[in-house]
Protein backbone atom coordinates (compact mmCIF):
# COMPACT_ATOMS: atom_id res chain seq x y z
CA UNK A 1 0.00 0.00 0.00
CA UNK A 2 1.30 3.49 -1.00
CA UNK A 3 -0.74 6.32 0.91
CA UNK A 4 1.24 9.01 -1.38
CA UNK A 5 0.02 7.01 -4.58
CA UNK A 6 -3.28 6.96 -3.13
CA UNK A 7 -3.73 10.32 -1.84
CA UNK A 8 -2.10 11.28 -5.71
CA UNK A 9 -4.96 9.37 -7.33
CA UNK A 10 -7.40 11.66 -5.36
CA UNK A 11 -5.82 14.92 -6.84
CA UNK A 12 -4.95 14.21 -10.44
CA UNK A 13 -7.30 15.13 -12.76
CA UNK A 14 -8.22 12.03 -15.41
CA UNK A 15 -6.03 13.37 -18.65
CA UNK A 16 -8.25 13.61 -21.66
CA UNK A 17 -6.81 11.82 -24.02
CA UNK A 18 -8.09 11.85 -27.71
CA UNK A 19 -9.87 8.86 -29.35
CA UNK A 20 -7.41 9.23 -32.42
CA UNK A 21 -5.13 6.15 -32.63
CA UNK A 22 -1.82 8.08 -32.20
CA UNK A 23 1.29 9.07 -30.22
CA UNK A 24 0.32 12.06 -28.26
CA UNK A 25 1.48 14.07 -25.60
CA UNK A 26 -0.70 16.01 -22.86
CA UNK A 27 -0.41 18.29 -19.56
CA UNK A 28 -1.29 16.62 -16.10
CA UNK A 29 -3.10 19.33 -13.80
CA UNK A 30 -4.86 19.03 -10.50
CA UNK A 31 -8.63 18.25 -10.40
CA UNK A 32 -10.67 21.07 -10.81
CA UNK A 33 -12.93 20.69 -7.49
CA UNK A 34 -10.09 21.14 -5.29
CA UNK A 35 -10.07 23.78 -2.91
CA UNK A 36 -6.74 26.22 -2.49
CA UNK A 37 -4.79 23.79 0.68
CA UNK A 38 -5.43 20.54 -1.46
CA UNK A 39 -4.48 22.24 -4.81
CA UNK A 40 -1.05 23.12 -2.77
CA UNK A 41 -1.00 18.97 -1.85
CA UNK A 42 -0.87 18.30 -5.39
CA UNK A 43 1.91 20.76 -6.22
CA UNK A 44 3.97 19.75 -3.13
CA UNK A 45 3.28 15.59 -4.21
CA UNK A 46 4.34 16.53 -7.74
CA UNK A 47 7.44 18.17 -6.85
CA UNK A 48 8.51 15.67 -4.03
CA UNK A 49 7.11 12.09 -5.09
CA UNK A 50 7.91 12.01 -9.33
CA UNK A 51 8.20 8.15 -9.42
CA UNK A 52 4.75 8.26 -7.34
CA UNK A 53 3.47 11.09 -9.47
CA UNK A 54 4.43 9.56 -12.82
CA UNK A 55 2.82 6.05 -11.09
CA UNK A 56 -0.76 7.83 -10.55
CA UNK A 57 -1.06 9.16 -13.88
CA UNK A 58 0.11 5.81 -15.64
CA UNK A 59 -2.95 4.20 -13.35
CA UNK A 60 -5.65 7.18 -14.43
CA UNK A 61 -4.99 6.36 -18.26
CA UNK A 62 -7.82 4.13 -20.01
CA UNK A 63 -6.45 0.64 -20.60
CA UNK A 64 -6.54 1.11 -24.40
CA UNK A 65 -4.24 4.13 -23.81
CA UNK A 66 0.26 3.07 -23.51
CA UNK A 67 1.74 4.78 -20.35
CA UNK A 68 5.27 5.71 -23.00
CA UNK A 69 7.47 8.24 -20.32
CA UNK A 70 6.43 11.47 -18.14
CA UNK A 71 8.60 14.55 -18.13
CA UNK A 72 8.16 15.51 -14.50
CA UNK A 73 10.28 18.64 -14.98
CA UNK A 74 7.85 19.87 -17.78
CA UNK A 75 4.76 18.40 -16.51
CA UNK A 76 3.88 16.38 -19.73
CA UNK A 77 2.97 12.95 -20.19
CA UNK A 78 3.84 11.16 -23.70
CA UNK A 79 1.19 8.19 -24.59
CA UNK A 80 0.42 6.08 -27.52
CA UNK A 81 -2.81 4.08 -28.86
CA UNK A 82 -2.07 1.14 -30.61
Amino acid sequence: MNLILDELLELIEVPVIPEVRSAGQVRIYPKRDLDYDHEQRFWRLFGKYPNDFAAAVNKLLPDSVKFVSYDHLNNVLTYEQP
